[in-house]
């Protein structure tokens, strides 16, 4: 492994830790039923914000490239 594979795997590692701690404390301190709204509010804006930085597809275009058939047999050059 590189040394750029082994950093992002343990700050994934340290990150998901990270995650799971805060949300037993913040369990802990704010309730279950807040905890699950505050959830659903960072999933949603995680969400809205996954849309709206999607890049535009190009249109497609009108022009048909022409494409050889598997069918067609090619013609023997004598």
């Amino acid at each position: 492994m590189t040394k750029s594979k082994v950093r992002n795997t343990l700050f994934g590692i340290g990150a998901t830790a990270f995650a799971i701690a805060l949300g037993y404390f913040g369990v802990q301190y704010f309730g279950k039923n807040n905890m699950f709204t505050i959830a659903a509010v960072v999933g949603g804006a995680g969400a809205i914000s996954y849309v709206l930085q999607k890049p535009k597809q190009q249109p497609a275009s009108t022009q048909l490239e022409p494409e050889l058939s598997k069918t067609k047999k090619r013609s023997k050059k004598v």
